[in-house]
C-alpha cells in the first residue's frame, strides 16, 4: 500500500467445482454492477423523446 495502512476488503466469491477435473475450483469475483452507463443512455434517450415529440 502507497500510504502503509492496510485496508480490510471483504470480497464475495464464487467458488464451483470445474467439472471433469480432479480437485479444481474455478474461482470467480463477484462485482457490484455499475449502473451510471444505463442512466446516461437513459437520460440521452430522454432527451431525444421530448426533443421528438415538441
Amino acid at each position: 500500500m502507497i500510504s502503509g495502512k492496510e485496508v480490510a476488503l471483504q470480497r464475495k466469491l464464487n467458488i464451483k467445482l470445474i467439472e471433469g477435473s480432479y480437485n479444481s475450483y474455478a474461482v470467480n469475483e463477484k462485482e457490484k454492477r455499475d449502473w451510471s452507463g444505463n442512466i446516461y443512455l437513459a437520460c440521452v434517450a430522454a432527451i431525444l423523446v421530448i426533443a421528438f415529440f415538441t
